[in-house]
Protein backbone atom coordinates (compact mmCIF):
# COMPACT_ATOMS: atom_id res chain seq x y z
CA UNK A 1 0.00 0.00 0.00
CA UNK A 2 1.45 3.55 -0.88
CA UNK A 3 0.92 6.27 1.41
CA UNK A 4 -0.99 9.32 -0.28
CA UNK A 5 0.03 12.64 0.04
CA UNK A 6 -2.97 15.27 0.79
CA UNK A 7 -3.33 18.78 0.69
CA UNK A 8 -5.63 18.58 3.36
CA UNK A 9 -2.92 17.87 5.46
CA UNK A 10 -1.63 21.52 5.62
CA UNK A 11 -4.81 22.59 6.47
CA UNK A 12 -4.98 21.00 9.46
CA UNK A 13 -1.46 21.99 10.16
CA UNK A 14 -2.66 25.56 10.20
CA UNK A 15 -5.19 24.99 12.21
CA UNK A 16 -3.82 23.33 14.78
CA UNK A 17 -0.59 26.57 14.49
CA UNK A 18 -3.51 29.51 15.08
CA UNK A 19 -6.02 30.32 18.00
CA UNK A 20 -8.88 27.87 16.42
CA UNK A 21 -12.55 26.41 17.30
CA UNK A 22 -12.78 22.66 17.00
CA UNK A 23 -12.97 21.56 13.46
CA UNK A 24 -15.28 19.17 11.94
CA UNK A 25 -13.67 17.18 8.22
CA UNK A 26 -17.15 16.31 6.47
CA UNK A 27 -17.03 14.65 2.76
CA UNK A 28 -18.31 11.55 1.55
CA UNK A 29 -17.55 8.17 2.67
CA UNK A 30 -14.41 6.68 1.80
CA UNK A 31 -12.80 9.96 0.80
CA UNK A 32 -9.73 9.32 3.38
CA UNK A 33 -10.75 10.98 6.06
CA UNK A 34 -10.10 9.06 8.97
CA UNK A 35 -6.40 7.84 7.75
CA UNK A 36 -5.42 11.63 7.21
CA UNK A 37 -6.49 13.04 10.44
CA UNK A 38 -4.98 9.59 11.75
CA UNK A 39 -1.64 10.58 10.53
CA UNK A 40 -1.93 14.01 11.41
CA UNK A 41 -2.69 12.86 15.37
CA UNK A 42 0.32 10.79 15.28
CA UNK A 43 2.91 13.05 14.07
CA UNK A 44 1.50 16.60 15.66
CA UNK A 45 0.62 15.63 18.92
CA UNK A 46 2.35 14.18 21.97
CA UNK A 47 -1.38 12.74 22.97
CA UNK A 48 -3.98 11.16 20.78
CA UNK A 49 -7.34 9.68 21.61
CA UNK A 50 -9.47 7.94 19.06
CA UNK A 51 -12.87 7.20 19.13
CA UNK A 52 -15.40 5.96 16.83
CA UNK A 53 -18.92 6.00 17.35
CA UNK A 54 -19.75 3.75 14.71
CA UNK A 55 -17.61 0.94 15.92
CA UNK A 56 -17.63 1.48 19.15
CA UNK A 57 -21.06 2.52 20.31
CA UNK A 58 -20.69 2.31 23.93
CA UNK A 59 -18.49 5.39 23.65
CA UNK A 60 -21.55 7.81 23.25
CA UNK A 61 -22.78 7.36 26.79
CA UNK A 62 -19.17 9.59 27.63
CA UNK A 63 -21.46 12.33 26.29
CA UNK A 64 -24.58 11.75 28.26
CA UNK A 65 -26.53 14.75 30.26
CA UNK A 66 -25.49 18.12 30.58
CA UNK A 67 -21.81 17.91 31.00
CA UNK A 68 -18.53 20.31 30.78
CA UNK A 69 -15.41 19.70 28.78
CA UNK A 70 -13.98 18.67 32.52
CA UNK A 71 -16.38 16.12 33.19
CA UNK A 72 -15.77 14.57 29.16
CA UNK A 73 -12.02 14.35 29.60
CA UNK A 74 -12.35 12.59 33.49
CA UNK A 75 -14.71 10.27 31.26
CA UNK A 76 -12.43 9.68 28.91
CA UNK A 77 -9.72 9.25 31.56
CA UNK A 78 -11.58 6.07 32.71
CA UNK A 79 -11.75 4.58 29.37
CA UNK A 80 -8.59 5.40 27.80
CA UNK A 81 -6.07 5.46 30.82
CA UNK A 82 -5.55 8.41 33.20
CA UNK A 83 -2.08 9.64 31.48
CA UNK A 84 -4.46 9.54 27.87
CA UNK A 85 -5.43 13.16 28.05
CA UNK A 86 -2.94 16.29 28.75
CA UNK A 87 -3.62 19.64 28.70
CA UNK A 88 -1.95 21.78 25.49
CA UNK A 89 -0.36 18.17 23.75
CA UNK A 90 -4.15 16.37 23.23
CA UNK A 91 -5.98 15.72 20.48
CA UNK A 92 -9.22 14.17 20.55
CA UNK A 93 -10.40 12.85 17.34
CA UNK A 94 -13.84 11.83 17.47
CA UNK A 95 -14.77 9.90 14.07
CA UNK A 96 -18.48 8.80 12.78
CA UNK A 97 -19.90 11.62 14.75
CA UNK A 98 -23.02 11.82 13.02
CA UNK A 99 -23.62 8.87 14.99
CA UNK A 100 -24.00 10.72 18.56
CA UNK A 101 -26.09 14.32 18.72
CA UNK A 102 -24.48 14.49 21.85
CA UNK A 103 -21.34 14.48 20.86
CA UNK A 104 -21.58 16.50 17.88
CA UNK A 105 -23.69 19.50 21.03
CA UNK A 106 -20.56 18.82 22.99
CA UNK A 107 -17.76 20.39 20.55
CA UNK A 108 -19.00 23.71 21.83
CA UNK A 109 -17.95 23.06 25.23
CA UNK A 110 -14.63 21.76 24.32
CA UNK A 111 -14.00 24.96 22.09
CA UNK A 112 -15.08 26.99 24.97
CA UNK A 113 -12.54 25.55 27.37
CA UNK A 114 -9.74 25.92 24.55
CA UNK A 115 -7.30 23.19 26.32
CA UNK A 116 -7.65 20.29 24.41
CA UNK A 117 -8.04 20.28 20.67
CA UNK A 118 -10.86 18.19 18.84
CA UNK A 119 -11.32 16.73 15.24
CA UNK A 120 -14.93 15.02 14.34
CA UNK A 121 -15.09 13.78 11.10
CA UNK A 122 -18.04 12.13 9.82
CA UNK A 123 -19.75 11.03 6.46
CA UNK A 124 -23.81 12.08 5.85
CA UNK A 125 -23.27 14.81 8.65
CA UNK A 126 -25.74 17.52 6.04
CA UNK A 127 -28.28 14.84 6.54
CA UNK A 128 -28.33 13.11 9.67
CA UNK A 129 -27.72 16.12 12.01
CA UNK A 130 -30.43 16.83 14.62
CA UNK A 131 -32.46 19.78 12.71
CA UNK A 132 -33.49 17.28 10.08
CA UNK A 133 -34.61 14.53 12.59
CA UNK A 134 -37.71 16.15 13.33
CA UNK A 135 -38.71 15.36 17.22
CA UNK A 136 -34.56 15.33 18.09
CA UNK A 137 -34.21 18.66 19.84
CA UNK A 138 -30.67 18.54 21.10
CA UNK A 139 -28.45 21.60 20.38
CA UNK A 140 -25.60 21.81 17.71
CA UNK A 141 -22.77 23.90 17.79
CA UNK A 142 -23.61 26.73 16.08
CA UNK A 143 -20.43 29.04 15.59
CA UNK A 144 -18.48 26.64 18.04
CA UNK A 145 -16.79 24.50 15.20
CA UNK A 146 -14.93 25.42 11.94
CA UNK A 147 -15.49 22.98 9.32
CA UNK A 148 -13.64 21.42 6.12
CA UNK A 149 -14.83 19.47 3.58
CA UNK A 150 -12.64 16.61 2.51
CA UNK A 151 -13.10 15.60 -1.29
CA UNK A 152 -11.63 12.29 -3.41
CA UNK A 153 -8.19 12.84 -4.58
CA UNK A 154 -7.62 15.74 -7.14
CA UNK A 155 -5.73 15.46 -9.94
CA UNK A 156 -2.01 16.89 -8.84
CA UNK A 157 -2.83 14.57 -5.76
CA UNK A 158 -3.22 11.64 -8.00
CA UNK A 159 0.07 13.11 -9.89
CA UNK A 160 1.96 13.04 -6.35
CA UNK A 161 0.73 9.23 -5.56
CA UNK A 162 2.87 8.64 -9.29
CA UNK A 163 5.68 10.26 -8.12
CA UNK A 164 5.85 13.01 -10.70
CA UNK A 165 8.83 15.53 -10.65
CA UNK A 166 7.19 18.20 -8.52
CA UNK A 167 9.01 20.57 -10.96
CA UNK A 168 7.20 18.98 -14.01
CA UNK A 169 3.93 20.31 -12.19
CA UNK A 170 5.44 23.27 -11.70
CA UNK A 171 5.74 23.72 -15.11
CA UNK A 172 2.61 22.65 -16.09
CA UNK A 173 1.23 25.66 -13.38
CA UNK A 174 3.64 28.23 -14.89
CA UNK A 175 2.41 27.69 -18.85
CA UNK A 176 -1.20 27.84 -17.53
CA UNK A 177 -0.50 31.18 -15.96
CA UNK A 178 1.41 32.67 -18.54
CA UNK A 179 -0.97 31.32 -21.62
CA UNK A 180 1.98 29.41 -22.80
CA UNK A 181 2.34 26.58 -24.80
CA UNK A 182 3.18 23.27 -22.93
CA UNK A 183 6.76 21.37 -24.00
CA UNK A 184 5.64 18.51 -26.30
CA UNK A 185 6.51 15.46 -23.95
CA UNK A 186 5.36 16.86 -20.80
CA UNK A 187 2.01 17.93 -22.73
CA UNK A 188 1.56 14.14 -23.76
CA UNK A 189 2.61 12.68 -20.30
CA UNK A 190 -0.18 14.94 -18.69
CA UNK A 191 -2.88 13.91 -21.49
CA UNK A 192 -1.99 10.17 -20.73
CA UNK A 193 -2.30 10.46 -16.78
CA UNK A 194 -5.37 12.71 -17.32
CA UNK A 195 -6.87 9.74 -18.99
CA UNK A 196 -5.59 7.85 -16.41
CA UNK A 197 -7.11 9.60 -13.55
CA UNK A 198 -10.66 9.91 -15.22
CA UNK A 199 -11.10 6.19 -15.32
CA UNK A 200 -9.54 5.27 -11.72
CA UNK A 201 -11.08 8.25 -10.40
CA UNK A 202 -9.64 9.69 -6.83
CA UNK A 203 -11.29 7.73 -4.36
CA UNK A 204 -8.37 6.79 -2.29
CA UNK A 205 -8.52 2.96 -2.45
CA UNK A 206 -9.09 3.46 -5.84
CA UNK A 207 -5.54 5.36 -6.67
CA UNK A 208 -3.65 3.16 -4.54
CA UNK A 209 -4.71 -0.19 -6.58
CA UNK A 210 -3.85 1.57 -9.32
CA UNK A 211 -0.62 3.01 -8.70
CA UNK A 212 0.39 -0.59 -7.09
CA UNK A 213 -0.39 -2.74 -9.76
CA UNK A 214 -0.57 -0.12 -12.89
CA UNK A 215 -3.67 -1.88 -13.79
CA UNK A 216 -6.83 -0.88 -14.35
CA UNK A 217 -8.49 -4.15 -13.12
CA UNK A 218 -7.28 -4.10 -9.86
CA UNK A 219 -9.37 -0.88 -9.62
CA UNK A 220 -12.57 -2.33 -10.60
CA UNK A 221 -13.25 -4.46 -7.58
CA UNK A 222 -12.69 -1.02 -5.61
CA UNK A 223 -15.23 1.00 -6.90
CA UNK A 224 -17.57 -1.58 -6.97
CA UNK A 225 -17.26 -1.67 -3.64
CA UNK A 226 -17.62 2.20 -3.46
CA UNK A 227 -20.47 1.45 -5.31
CA UNK A 228 -22.29 -0.54 -2.51
CA UNK A 229 -21.19 1.48 0.30
CA UNK A 230 -23.31 4.32 -1.55
CA UNK A 231 -26.44 1.82 -1.76
CA UNK A 232 -25.38 0.81 1.68
CA UNK A 233 -26.24 4.31 3.04
CA UNK A 234 -29.38 5.05 0.43
CA UNK A 235 -30.89 2.03 2.65
CA UNK A 236 -29.42 3.01 6.07
CA UNK A 237 -30.34 6.51 5.87
CA UNK A 238 -33.82 6.48 3.82
CA UNK A 239 -36.94 5.14 5.45
CA UNK A 240 -39.51 2.80 3.15
CA UNK A 241 -40.25 4.20 -0.31
CA UNK A 242 -37.52 6.60 -0.28
CA UNK A 243 -34.80 4.06 -0.38
CA UNK A 244 -36.27 3.12 -3.71
CA UNK A 245 -37.10 6.84 -5.01
CA UNK A 246 -33.54 7.69 -3.51
CA UNK A 247 -31.76 5.24 -5.91
CA UNK A 248 -33.66 5.35 -8.59
CA UNK A 249 -32.51 9.31 -8.40
CA UNK A 250 -28.05 8.02 -8.23
CA UNK A 251 -28.79 5.79 -10.69
CA UNK A 252 -30.16 8.62 -13.23
CA UNK A 253 -27.23 10.59 -13.42
CA UNK A 254 -25.26 8.80 -16.03
CA UNK A 255 -27.68 9.01 -18.01
CA UNK A 256 -29.33 12.41 -17.60
CA UNK A 257 -25.42 14.04 -18.15
CA UNK A 258 -25.95 11.91 -21.81
CA UNK A 259 -28.44 13.69 -22.78
CA UNK A 260 -27.30 16.80 -25.31
CA UNK A 261 -29.42 19.12 -22.39
CA UNK A 262 -28.06 17.60 -19.36
CA UNK A 263 -30.06 20.13 -17.30
CA UNK A 264 -31.40 17.22 -14.60
CA UNK A 265 -34.96 17.20 -15.30
CA UNK A 266 -36.99 14.72 -12.49
CA UNK A 267 -39.33 13.90 -15.20
CA UNK A 268 -36.37 11.39 -17.13
CA UNK A 269 -36.48 9.24 -13.45
CA UNK A 270 -39.60 7.39 -14.52
CA UNK A 271 -41.97 9.72 -17.18
CA UNK A 272 -43.87 11.38 -14.86
CA UNK A 273 -44.95 15.02 -15.47
CA UNK A 274 -42.21 17.25 -14.69
CA UNK A 275 -44.08 19.33 -11.48
CA UNK A 276 -45.29 16.22 -10.03
CA UNK A 277 -41.85 14.62 -10.81
CA UNK A 278 -40.19 17.30 -8.93
CA UNK A 279 -42.41 16.88 -5.80
CA UNK A 280 -42.12 13.05 -6.17
CA UNK A 281 -38.22 13.21 -5.96
CA UNK A 282 -36.78 16.46 -4.86
CA UNK A 283 -36.02 15.50 -0.94
CA UNK A 284 -34.10 12.13 -2.43
CA UNK A 285 -31.83 14.36 -4.91
CA UNK A 286 -30.88 16.59 -2.50
CA UNK A 287 -30.18 13.81 -0.02
CA UNK A 288 -27.39 13.00 -2.26
CA UNK A 289 -26.18 16.22 -2.88
CA UNK A 290 -25.96 16.37 1.06
CA UNK A 291 -24.26 12.62 1.14
CA UNK A 292 -21.41 13.94 -0.98
CA UNK A 293 -22.41 12.18 -4.00
CA UNK A 294 -23.47 14.78 -6.27
CA UNK A 295 -21.66 18.04 -7.52
CA UNK A 296 -24.73 20.48 -8.42
CA UNK A 297 -24.02 23.12 -11.18
CA UNK A 298 -26.91 25.53 -11.22
CA UNK A 299 -28.80 27.68 -14.00
CA UNK A 300 -28.59 31.24 -14.38
CA UNK A 301 -30.57 33.94 -15.51
CA UNK A 302 -27.77 35.84 -17.54
CA UNK A 303 -23.54 35.40 -16.57
CA UNK A 304 -23.47 38.78 -14.93
CA UNK A 305 -21.95 38.87 -11.47
CA UNK A 306 -22.77 38.38 -8.75
CA UNK A 307 -23.32 35.12 -10.23
CA UNK A 308 -25.74 34.08 -7.09
CA UNK A 309 -27.86 36.91 -7.65
CA UNK A 310 -28.79 34.85 -10.95
CA UNK A 311 -29.28 31.45 -9.91
CA UNK A 312 -31.80 29.23 -11.07
CA UNK A 313 -32.40 26.98 -8.21
CA UNK A 314 -35.35 24.87 -9.95
CA UNK A 315 -32.27 24.65 -13.20
CA UNK A 316 -29.44 22.50 -12.46
CA UNK A 317 -27.34 19.85 -13.32
CA UNK A 318 -25.53 17.21 -10.87
CA UNK A 319 -22.84 15.80 -11.50
CA UNK A 320 -21.47 12.69 -10.08
CA UNK A 321 -18.49 13.71 -7.30
CA UNK A 322 -15.89 11.14 -8.74
CA UNK A 323 -15.72 10.57 -12.36
CA UNK A 324 -13.96 6.77 -11.78
CA UNK A 325 -17.24 5.90 -10.35
CA UNK A 326 -19.41 7.39 -13.64
CA UNK A 327 -16.78 5.64 -15.64
CA UNK A 328 -17.64 2.77 -13.88
CA UNK A 329 -21.37 3.18 -13.59
CA UNK A 330 -21.39 3.60 -17.77
CA UNK A 331 -19.30 0.07 -18.59
CA UNK A 332 -15.93 -0.91 -20.13
CA UNK A 333 -16.67 1.18 -23.54
CA UNK A 334 -16.48 4.23 -22.10
CA UNK A 335 -13.52 3.68 -20.31
CA UNK A 336 -11.61 2.35 -22.87
CA UNK A 337 -13.20 5.70 -24.92
CA UNK A 338 -12.15 7.74 -21.87
CA UNK A 339 -8.30 6.18 -21.17
CA UNK A 340 -7.31 5.97 -25.85
CA UNK A 341 -9.21 9.32 -26.22
CA UNK A 342 -11.73 8.22 -28.73
CA UNK A 343 -13.12 11.41 -30.11
CA UNK A 344 -15.84 8.81 -31.92
CA UNK A 345 -17.24 8.33 -28.98
CA UNK A 346 -19.70 10.26 -27.08
CA UNK A 347 -17.53 11.37 -24.07
CA UNK A 348 -19.38 14.43 -23.41
CA UNK A 349 -20.68 13.68 -20.11
CA UNK A 350 -17.53 11.95 -18.42
CA UNK A 351 -15.35 15.51 -19.95
CA UNK A 352 -17.92 17.62 -18.19
CA UNK A 353 -18.04 15.88 -15.24
CA UNK A 354 -14.37 15.90 -14.85
CA UNK A 355 -14.10 19.49 -15.22
CA UNK A 356 -16.60 20.14 -12.86
CA UNK A 357 -15.15 17.69 -10.46
CA UNK A 358 -11.57 19.95 -10.76
CA UNK A 359 -13.53 22.63 -10.44
CA UNK A 360 -15.60 21.83 -7.17
CA UNK A 361 -12.21 20.41 -5.80
CA UNK A 362 -10.80 23.99 -6.47
CA UNK A 363 -13.34 25.23 -4.06
CA UNK A 364 -15.38 27.31 -6.99
CA UNK A 365 -19.25 26.89 -7.32
CA UNK A 366 -20.10 26.06 -10.82
CA UNK A 367 -22.63 27.60 -12.89
CA UNK A 368 -23.97 27.23 -15.86
CA UNK A 369 -26.00 29.22 -18.85
CA UNK A 370 -28.36 27.84 -21.21
CA UNK A 371 -30.98 29.89 -23.68
CA UNK A 372 -32.39 27.59 -25.85
CA UNK A 373 -35.94 29.64 -27.00
CA UNK A 374 -36.32 32.73 -29.17
CA UNK A 375 -33.26 34.64 -30.84
CA UNK A 376 -29.74 34.48 -29.32
CA UNK A 377 -29.42 31.20 -28.04
CA UNK A 378 -26.72 29.95 -26.54
CA UNK A 379 -25.31 27.22 -23.96
CA UNK A 380 -22.35 28.31 -21.87
CA UNK A 381 -21.09 24.73 -19.95
CA UNK A 382 -19.44 26.86 -17.15
CA UNK A 383 -19.84 30.31 -15.94
CA UNK A 384 -17.15 31.29 -12.91
CA UNK A 385 -16.65 34.18 -10.96
CA UNK A 386 -12.84 35.09 -11.61
CA UNK A 387 -10.92 38.02 -9.94
CA UNK A 388 -11.34 39.81 -12.93
CA UNK A 389 -14.85 39.13 -13.86
CA UNK A 390 -17.44 36.66 -15.55
CA UNK A 391 -15.19 33.80 -17.44
CA UNK A 392 -17.02 31.50 -19.46
CA UNK A 393 -16.21 28.03 -20.10
CA UNK A 394 -17.20 25.20 -23.05
CA UNK A 395 -15.93 21.61 -22.75
CA UNK A 396 -15.00 20.28 -26.18
CA UNK A 397 -14.42 16.51 -25.92
CA UNK A 398 -15.37 15.13 -29.32
CA UNK A 399 -13.36 16.23 -33.16
CA UNK A 400 -16.31 18.85 -33.10
CA UNK A 401 -13.64 22.13 -32.45
CA UNK A 402 -16.85 24.64 -33.63
CA UNK A 403 -17.56 26.80 -30.10
CA UNK A 404 -20.61 29.20 -31.48
CA UNK A 405 -21.60 30.29 -28.02
CA UNK A 406 -17.86 31.22 -26.99
CA UNK A 407 -17.79 33.80 -29.55
CA UNK A 408 -20.87 35.33 -29.83
CA UNK A 409 -20.91 35.53 -26.06
CA UNK A 410 -19.34 38.75 -25.54
CA UNK A 411 -21.95 40.60 -28.23
CA UNK A 412 -24.36 40.26 -25.10
CA UNK A 413 -22.72 40.09 -21.98
CA UNK A 414 -19.66 41.24 -19.99
CA UNK A 415 -17.39 38.77 -20.10
CA UNK A 416 -14.13 38.88 -18.64
CA UNK A 417 -12.32 35.62 -20.26
CA UNK A 418 -13.39 33.01 -22.68
CA UNK A 419 -12.24 29.59 -22.23
CA UNK A 420 -12.24 26.77 -24.34
CA UNK A 421 -11.37 23.23 -22.52
CA UNK A 422 -9.93 20.46 -25.59
CA UNK A 423 -7.34 18.30 -27.05
CA UNK A 424 -4.78 20.86 -27.62
CA UNK A 425 -2.38 22.79 -26.44
CA UNK A 426 -2.27 25.86 -25.04
CA UNK A 427 -2.99 29.15 -27.19
CA UNK A 428 -4.91 32.19 -27.15
CA UNK A 429 -6.57 32.79 -30.74
CA UNK A 430 -7.06 36.08 -32.80
CA UNK A 431 -10.35 37.39 -30.74
CA UNK A 432 -9.21 36.47 -27.69
CA UNK A 433 -10.69 32.95 -26.77
CA UNK A 434 -8.17 30.90 -24.34
CA UNK A 435 -7.45 27.28 -25.61
CA UNK A 436 -6.52 24.84 -22.98
CA UNK A 437 -5.75 20.94 -22.58
CA UNK A 438 -8.58 19.73 -20.39
CA UNK A 439 -6.40 19.12 -17.70
CA UNK A 440 -5.97 22.31 -17.23
CA UNK A 441 -9.28 22.29 -15.51
CA UNK A 442 -7.32 20.47 -13.03
CA UNK A 443 -5.34 23.90 -12.26
CA UNK A 444 -8.02 26.23 -12.57
CA UNK A 445 -6.97 28.60 -10.15
CA UNK A 446 -3.43 28.96 -11.75
CA UNK A 447 -5.60 30.85 -14.96
CA UNK A 448 -7.86 32.82 -12.08
CA UNK A 449 -4.63 34.64 -10.58
CA UNK A 450 -5.26 37.15 -7.66
CA UNK A 451 -4.09 40.86 -8.55
CA UNK A 452 -0.24 41.91 -7.29
CA UNK A 453 -0.61 43.32 -4.22
CA UNK A 454 -4.58 42.31 -3.12
CA UNK A 455 -5.47 42.59 0.70
CA UNK A 456 -7.49 39.00 -0.28
CA UNK A 457 -5.16 36.02 1.09
CA UNK A 458 -7.05 33.31 -1.05
CA UNK A 459 -5.36 29.69 -0.85
CA UNK A 460 -3.87 28.04 -4.43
Amino acid sequence: MCVLERKIYRDLLEWKNRKHKCLVVTGQRQVGKTYIINAFAKAEYEHYVYMNLDERPQLRDIFEGDVTAQEMMKRLTLVFGKDSIVEGSTLIFIDEIQECDRAYSSLKQFTIYGKIDVIASGSLLGITVPQDRGDRKTLMPMGYEEIIRMHPLDFEEFLWAKNIPRESIEELRSCIRGKMPVEKNLFSRMTELFREFMVVGGMPEAVDAYVSSNDFRSVEPVLEEISATCIRDINRYNEGINRIKTMECFESIPYQLSDSNKKFMYSRINGEKSRRAADRYMENLLWIKDAGYGNFCYGLEQPALPLKKYVKRDSFKVYLSDTGLLLHMYGDKAKMAAYSGDGSYNMGAAAENMVAECLVKNGMEPAYYRKDKGSGRMELDFVLEFWDGVAVIEVKSGKDRTAPSIGSVKNRFDVARRIILETDNIYVDGEGIEHYPVFAAAFIRDMDREPPGTPFGRKP
